[in-house]
């Protein structure tokens, strides 16, 4: 009983959570990284309905230890992360995420699916 209670309250603890797109970018992604945040901007409501924050870390000293946290190669120009509800890595990409293809596979996820059929 005292797990079933413990798995509920970790449950309910994760829905708290937002989904995150992490979007890490050197000077020299810059361009790709401004494709990225018009893409995003435009689905806006997919983006709310998803709960899905979208936060931008440019390389720099600042940042260094959010980039070290994600093993974010600092050669990198660009790169895409989903962080799941869970805190889990779900997607990483070096190239444009298509909202298309985000929104597919938040909405594939299990939690997901449990938000949707709650609302």
């Amino acid at each position: 009983m005292k797990t079933l209670l413990g798995l509920i309250l970790i449950a309910s603890l994760m829905a708290d959570q937002p989904r995150k797109a992490l979007l890490f970018y050197t000077e020299s992604g810059e361009a790709i990284w401004k494709s990225q945040v018009e893409t995003l901007s435009a689905s806006q409501k997919g983006i709310n309905e998803r709960d899905i924050k979208i936060k931008s870390i440019p390389y720099n000293e600042e940042n260094r230890s959010e980039w070290r946290k994600w093993e974010i190669d600092s050669t990198s120009k660009f790169t895409f992360l989903l962080i799941g509800r869970d805190g889990g890595e779900k997607l990483r990409s070096d190239e444009i995420v298509k909202a298309e293809k985000l929104f597919g596979l938040i909405d594939a996820m299990p939690m997901r699916k449990a938000e949707v059929k709650r609302n």
